[in-house]
């Protein structure tokens, strides 16, 4: 799994199923020493007992060197159009559409505390073989989406979400996203110099093919961040939206692979919390 974080508001995640490897191994010893090393102390950046050390190796790489890798075969660098992992975030989520899966085949290996994170690609023959230093382990980011109740919940054909986007205003600082039990029961509006717009969505099957809503809620979300899923949209088939008490929504896309359905998730922390506005 590859993680990113944001400004503390935006935490984007994305799943590679051992499926969509050809070969794939994992050594567990290798992540229980890793870890009972970082609990007793012996290596920095890690909080918490040698109990609950996990069978997982957490890495932290710099994103914008890790997308210079990545992109090697494909044009200037991340660094090109801006700076920092901002920059880098943007051209991850929501950068050219151009579909380039299949085209390169990846080669990743870590040997544990010690060694560098390895990416090795091939394409035609060609390899570039790029290694990147490990930074250490900071606490992630806690959005605590799961500290409150799920109250609204729907599953979209991305389609609609992807015509939904493209009617944004760009000139708006944020979007608001409404459920509701009753009619309109989904909607997106924006407020800018060019106006407002507003689309909503009925409980129709061929739109909606799931929508769970208890309360209503309107909640506000920058509109610059969310976004930053727009790339991730437009690769697939159907999104899962879920809001909980607190305003947090959590975007699950569905994307379909030549050996399975991926999945990449993106939590928005909200402008105010609901009690709040």
């Amino acid at each position: 799994m590859f993680s990113v974080e944001e400004a503390g508001s935006t935490v984007a995640q994305a799943y590679l199923r051992k499926e969509l490897f050809a070969t794939f191994s994992y050594n567990i010893q290798i992540a229980k020493e890793q870890n009972n090393l970082r609990a007793m102390g012996l290596y920095s950046g890690y909080e918490g007992e040698p109990e609950d050390a996990e069978e997982s190796i957490n890495l932290v790489l710099r994103l914008d060197y890790l997308l210079d890798c990545l992109t090697l075969f494909y044009g200037p660098s991340s660094t090109a159009s801006g700076s920092g992992a901002q920059s880098a975030l943007g051209q991850l989520t929501g950068g050219a559409s151009r579909d380039l899966r299949g085209a390169t085949t990846a080669h990743i290996a870590f040997n544990g505390l010690g060694s560098d994170f390895e990416l090795m690609l091939e394409e035609r023959g060609i390899i570039s073989v790029c290694r990147l230093a490990i930074a250490e382990p900071e606490p992630p980011v806690d959005l605590d989406f799961g500290s409150s109740p799920v109250i609204q919940q729907l599953i979209i054909r991305s389609e609609w979400l992807r015509d939904a986007f493209n009617e944004l205003d760009p000139t708006s600082e944020t979007v608001g996203i409404t459920m509701s039990p009753t009619a309109p029961f989904f909607s997106i509006s924006t407020t800018g110099d060019n106006g407002s717009t507003e689309m909503t969505y009925s409980k129709d099957e061929h739109v909606l093919s799931s929508f769970f809503c208890s309360e209503e809620q309107e909640n506000r979300y920058k509109l610059a961040q969310l976004l930053r899923c727009k790339h991730a949209l437009s690769l697939s088939d159907k999104t899962k939206i879920r809001v909980n008490q607190r305003g947090f929504i959590y975007f699950q896309f569905m994307i379909p692979t030549d050996a399975d359905i991926s999945f990449v998730d993106f939590l928005f922390a909200p402008q105010s919390l609901p009690n709040e506005l």
